[in-house]
């Protein structure tokens, strides 16, 4: 018997006993959740109802997972942006109050854990480089995962979930056989998310529903400010202001990159996610939205490029004759002026305190504090951290090597040039450029704050993995082998 036989023989039996291993471990996943949120349930009553409605968000997932449909992916990304107004909406409809811990945060985590189970089917193989760049990220995950766990307790599980949950994305684009026209749609639904995030942050700024109040009151954030119709910044369906103008830039800059990504809404849904993210009033998102179209105008063709400078410049007309008379116009035209000030920057000069203050922490702990031992999941653990100037992340960098420790920050930094490096060397197209913008736009907001986890890294994986693992539309291989057999027929 040739080699090839008995290779095609074993590759015949092993996809034999997918579906099997596929239900096995879907069943082993349901029964360790449904355990868990049985016991969870039992030890605290009034989350009977919380564990329903979360059981009802993950039965559509795990339909998506079994069948393994490309819908998963859509599913994915609209839970990680109406998950927190659920959870609020739950608070207010039912509880009549803030709660401070609740099952439904988990929601985004559980539902994108889902994309484990249709990688049991490995669809694709990987190559040598992405094998390289996918173990490049492990080593440090592993390492900082067992470290939280071990000292941080359960704020250290939390970590992991807010950090391991949204890699699976990028396994999942690796590993999954899916051409240009499933991932298109994909962007699509996403940039369409974007405008119709953007219209109830509007609705939310004009006339702030009983829900999102009692967010700002009852999680005490500050940083909103006065929880009153106008006077707030906009968070939409997200948890803060800041996380909602992340996505915001990341769904503006498909829809300028590429007309066929801008789904329903078109020009209007550019300007309408523009529009809504001057009511945030995140300076450092326009900075990167910049630096973002700075970089592709850089890494466009000729015509590509002359489209983009006139479009930039069509957006800047527009935002200096429309903003000032939108609501809001008057607070974002001061928070851009002190930008020209930085002596009397109160933000600039606090962040300038957070550098100075957390690098003799960073000497004194080389080895770093773990998932969860930084950010706003130490309130878990009373708030306790090594790192008192990173209760909340305001610089990226120092939050990357305060998590994996100093030689941990260099690996995750080096896995980071290899990812870019091989997406560098995917081919040509949107998705490459797509991919190496929100690389560098990562880096780039870094400046500002931020992890490598729950929503920014969701948006990390997901851009940077659609430029990897595709295979070629069908329309486009049948076109090249009708191209072929003409070419054979001329040549006759």
């Amino acid at each position: 018997m040739r080699a090839t036989d008995v290779a095609s023989i074993r590759t015949k039996q092993k996809n034999a006993w997918m579906p099997v291993v596929q239900k096995a471990a879907m069943l082993t996943i349901g029964l360790g959740v449904s355990a868990w949120i049985g016991k969870t349930v039992i030890l605290r009553p009034e989350w009977l109802l919380q564990a329903s409605i979360l059981i009802l968000i993950l039965i559509p997932g795990f339909i998506l997972a079994a069948t393994n449909s490309s819908k998963l992916i859509s599913y994915v990304i609209l839970i990680w942006l109406v998950g927190p107004e659920i959870r609020r909406l739950m608070d207010w409809a039912v509880l009549g109050s803030y709660s401070t811990l609740t099952l439904l945060s988990l929601s985004p985590v559980l539902t994108t854990s889902l994309l484990a189970l249709p990688l049991l089917r490995r669809d694709r193989a990987t190559s040598r480089k992405e094998l390289q760049a996918l173990k490049a990220f492990m080593l440090p995950f592993i390492y900082a995962g067992a470290i939280g766990v071990l000292l941080n307790k359960l704020a250290g599980f939390y970590g992991v979930l807010n950090y391991f949950a949204p890699l699976f994305l990028f396994f999942y684009m690796m590993l999954r056989k899916s051409d240009d026209r499933e991932r298109a749609a994909w962007i699509r639904f996403y940039v369409t998310m974007g405008s119709l995030l953007s219209i109830y942050a509007w609705f939310q700024y004009l006339y702030l529903p009983a829900w999102d109040k009692m967010w700002i009151e009852g999680a005490k954030m500050v940083s909103l400010g006065p929880a009153d119709p106008m006077m707030f910044k906009a968070f939409s369906t997200l948890n803060a202001n800041g996380a909602f103008s992340i996505f915001l830039v990341s769904a503006i800059m498909p829809a300028i990159i590429n007309r066929k990504w801008r789904g329903p809404f078109g020009w209007a849904g550019i300007l309408l996610m523009i529009s809504a993210l001057s009511i945030t009033l995140v300076r450092a998102s326009w900075i990167v939205l910049i630096i973002e179209i700075v970089l592709y105008v850089l890494l466009a063709s000729g015509a590509s490029r002359l489209r983009m400078i006139s479009i930039v410049g069509v957006l800047v007309v527009a935002g200096f004759l429309v903003f000032p008379h939108l609501p809001g116009g008057d607070a974002l035209s001061d928070r851009i002026s002190t930008m020209g000030n930085l002596k009397e920057d109160a933000s600039a000069n606090a962040r300038l305190l957070i550098v100075l203050n957390t690098i003799p922490d960073l000497i004194s702990h080389p080895l770093g504090s773990g998932f969860g031992g930084i950010g706003r999941s130490t309130l878990l653990n009373g708030g306790s951290t090594d790192f008192s100037s990173l209760a909340s992340v305001d610089n990226g960098y120092l939050g990357v090597f305060a998590t994996f420790g100093l030689l941990g920050g260099v690996l995750v930094f080096r896995a980071m040039y290899l990812q870019g490096r091989l997406i560098h060397s995917s081919g040509t197209g949107p998705f490459r450029t797509l991919g190496l913008i929100t690389l560098f736009g990562l880096l780039a907001s870094f400046f500002f704050g931020g992890e490598l986890a729950t929503l920014q890294a969701v948006i990390f994986w997901l851009f940077t993995g659609l430029a990897l693992g595709r295979i070629e539309d069908q329309d486009n291989v049948a076109s090249k082998e009708e191209l072929h057999l003409k070419r054979e027929r001329m040549t006759v």
